[in-house]
C-alpha cells in the first residue's frame, strides 16, 4: 500500500508525516522507518521509529535510492512501514517521480511494506499515477 502526501512547500506535509508516523508505530507489531534528507524531525519522531538521514549517504539518483530501500529491508524484515519525506530532494521531475512510485509500488507489494511519501507539489499537478495513492 502506497500513500501519497503532496503539497505546496509549507503546507504541513512533513506535520502530517511525523503524526502519522508516530501513530502508526503504537498500533504496530512490526518496526516503522523514516526517511528524511536532514534529521530535523529526530525530536519529533517517536523513539520506536528508525530515523534515517539520507544525506549522511551517497544516493544521487532514483535507482542508488530503491536499491538503498533494498538495503533497509534487507537488514530488516520486519519493517511494516517506510516514511520517506520531501522525495523531491531525489526525483527531481514529475516523470522521474512516477518511476520512483512504480519502483516503491512492486517493493510494497513483493515485501508487504505501506510507504507514505512526502511529495513538493500542488495536489492538483499531481499525476495519474499518484493521485490512485494520494492520502486525504
Amino acid at each position: 500500500m502506497i500513500h501519497v502526501i503532496a503539497g505546496e512547500k509549507g503546507s504541513g506535509k512533513t506535520k502530517k508525516m511525523i503524526a502519522s508516523a508516530n501513530e502508526f508505530v503504537i498500533q504496530s507489531k512490526g518496526h516503522v522507518v523514516y526517511l528524511s534528507n536532514n534529521s530535523e524531525t529526530m525530536y519529533e519522531l517517536s523513539s520506536s521509529i528508525r530515523l534515517i538521514d539520507t544525506s549522511q549517504f551517497p544516493i544521487s539518483s532514483v535507482d542508488s535510492f530503491i536499491g538503498f530501500i533494498y538495503g533497509i529491508i534487507s537488514e530488516d524484515y520486519d519493517i511494516e512501514c517506510a516514511y520517506i519525506d520531501n522525495i523531491n530532494c531525489i526525483t527531481k521531475d514529475e516523470e522521474t517521480t512516477i518511476k520512483f512510485i512504480e519502483a516503491v509500488k512492486v517493493i510494497s507489494e513483493k515485501y508487504g511494506i505501506k510507504f507514505v511519501l512526502g511529495i513538493k507539489a500542488p495536489k492538483s499537478r499531481v499525476s495519474d499515477v499518484e493521485i490512485e495513492y494520494i492520502a486525504v
